[in-house]
């Protein structure tokens, strides 16, 4: 699954990241769900190393980042994991899973979520995908809002009981277009 394009999005690029940036992008993902704040929970060995290891997501798929053009400063990152990917836990034959879309504190509240999963709905059509999935935190209602008003669709007969005490997960799915 390679993609090469870039997307300006007014004062953001979005592309995939480079070899470089693999580390910055971890602690990016790392920041991005609020486990560097003084009292965060913090993840467990399994889920740190998922965090961190950018490298393995950018191998597995694809790995956006969203640049402040600005700055320079890399301020958002989503991963795109085809199916039969070992860091896909969601996708099914013919999707694409979306996962660890994180975006800084401080880039919250300007859309750039929004246009991080357009780019990642765009490069999943683009590579031949019917639809993409993700999950995410049953109590995470922002995320879960920003989903449905982009068109995913809550399917709950994907969703799986998990012991305690890991977060229990809810599952969207977008259909993309067909490449006609």
């Amino acid at each position: 699954m390679t993609i090469t394009q870039t997307a300006a999005t007014g004062t953001h690029v979005i592309r995939q990241a480079r070899p470089e940036e693999y580390d910055a992008v971890g602690r990016l993902t790392y920041e991005g769900f609020g486990h560097h704040l003084p009292g965060a929970h913090q993840p467990d060995e399994e889920r740190l190393g998922l965090l961190l290891d950018a490298a393995a997501r950018a191998h597995e798929g694809v790995l956006l980042v969203a640049e402040d053009v600005d700055t320079g400063r890399l301020v958002g990152t989503a991963s795109l994991l085809p199916y039969g990917s070992r860091l896909s836990r969601q996708a099914q034959e013919g999707e694409v899973e979306l996962r660890l879309l994180a975006v800084l504190p401080e880039a919250r509240r300007t859309g750039l979520g929004q246009k991080l999963l357009d780019e990642s709905a765009r490069i999943a059509a683009a590579t031949g995908a019917g639809r993409v999935v993700l999950d995410t935190a049953v109590d995470n209602e922002t995320s879960q809002r920003l989903y449905r008003r982009l068109g995913y669709i809550r399917r709950p007969e994907r969703e799986n009981e998990r012991p305690a005490p890991k977060v229990q997960l809810v599952v969207y799915t977008l259909d993309l277009p067909s490449a006609a």
